[in-house]
């Protein structure tokens, strides 16, 4: 499969499963600020959603910038990768409707962890198609790594306790990753400039 061709698939699927979230995001009854409080929940899940999704294709970008060719096992984890992240509309849903409740935050965080881990695989699979690369495609470390799914392991247990976890910690993920992303950046900007 074309490297090209791939991306502008991935671009498509991305863009649409951004695009459909706010259609769970419903105009009040009333005229009335106030009428909004319902939305808030829903707002929020949108707003951390959207994001997830956004910095996902721009992960994604970065991960894909040095490789020159896909194979068969590329393909199927970028596959795989995609059918979690267009879940995501869905949990953000369910989630935005019932924030207080684990039954939604967990499938939530269950998507987030599936997309955490299929990011992870297609980086391996994109290394082993293209093994002329000097340095990795996912940029970070060991460390990151660990404390990535230590923190949705402990979200997990959590869960029942204090259900909201499921947001936050796919917020405090986000914020971890945009780090990488931004120090990646960098760190391309840099290898290209030589």
């Amino acid at each position: 499969m074309n490297k090209n061709r791939m991306e502008a698939l991935t671009d498509g699927i991305i863009a649409i499963a951004a695009t459909i979230m706010v259609l769970e995001i419903h105009a009040p009854d009333s005229f009335t600020f106030e009428s909004l409080r319902d939305q808030v929940p829903a707002m929020i899940a949108y707003l951390i959603s959207f994001l997830l999704v956004m910095l996902s294709w721009y992960s994604y970008h970065l991960m894909f910038l040095h490789v020159k060719r896909v194979d068969l096992r590329v393909y199927l984890a970028n596959t795989i990768w995609l059918l979690v992240l267009t879940g995501i509309p869905f949990a953000t849903s369910w989630v935005g409707r019932f924030s207080n409740n684990w039954q939604p935050e967990l499938t939530y965080l269950l998507i987030t962890a599936l997309w955490a881990i299929m990011y992870t695989v297609t980086s391996h699979a994109l290394e082993r198609a293209n093994p002329e690369l000097k340095k990795s495609v996912n940029q970070e470390s060991v460390m990151g790594i660990i404390f990535r799914y230590t923190m949705l392991v402990g979200s997990l247990i959590l869960l029942p306790f204090w259900p909201p976890i499921g947001l936050f910690s796919t917020l405090v993920l986000m914020i971890i990753s945009l780090m990488f992303n931004f120090r990646d950046e960098k760190r391309a900007h840099k290898n290209h400039s030589i």
